[in-house]
């Protein structure tokens, strides 16, 4: 899929700086007429659970073409158009506050290796349902990728 994205290097301690960074790609979507196809994905490659270790975090909003150049920028990096290829992956889908979001990893990642599964390296969050005045009511899809 194609996305309107923010990349940038952080740590799994440094991330609340980026929240609420959907919203802004959302509305340069608008801005620039993109039609939006899906929810708002957070994309960490590398990511490893360990809060000081530096890894790629791509904020993403899908959108069917890119369209017009994106003027937004967010702490000196730009918003620009990326593609993003399909990759195998284990799925969950959790409902809930994302404050419980590490806790919910820990036993995911116990099963997916008692169960013989490796991690390429890849995690993906969508964002399907948000609910910030009901935080119990969020959905989120977890896709673990697959070595």
């Amino acid at each position: 899929f194609t996305g309107l994205c923010f990349t940038t290097r952080t740590t799994l301690a440094d991330m609340a700086q980026f929240h609420g960074l959907g919203n802004d790609l959302r509305a340069e979507a608008a801005r620039l007429n993109a039609e939006i196809t899906g929810p708002t994905q957070w994309i960490y490659t590398d990511v490893t659970g360990d809060v000081t270790h530096e890894f790629q975090l791509d904020i993403v909003v899908p959108v069917s073409l890119p369209v017009g150049k994106p003027d937004a920028a967010f702490a000196g990096v730009r918003f620009d158009y990326k593609r993003f290829r399909p990759f195998r992956c284990v799925s969950y889908v959790y409902t809930g506050p994302w404050s419980e979001l590490m806790g919910v990893y820990d036993v995911l990642f116990a099963q997916f290796h008692r169960d013989g599964y490796q991690n390429d390296g890849r995690v993906r969050e969508i964002y399907s349902v948000v609910d910030l005045v009901n935080p119990d009511r969020c959905v989120t899809e977890i896709q673990l990728g697959l070595a």
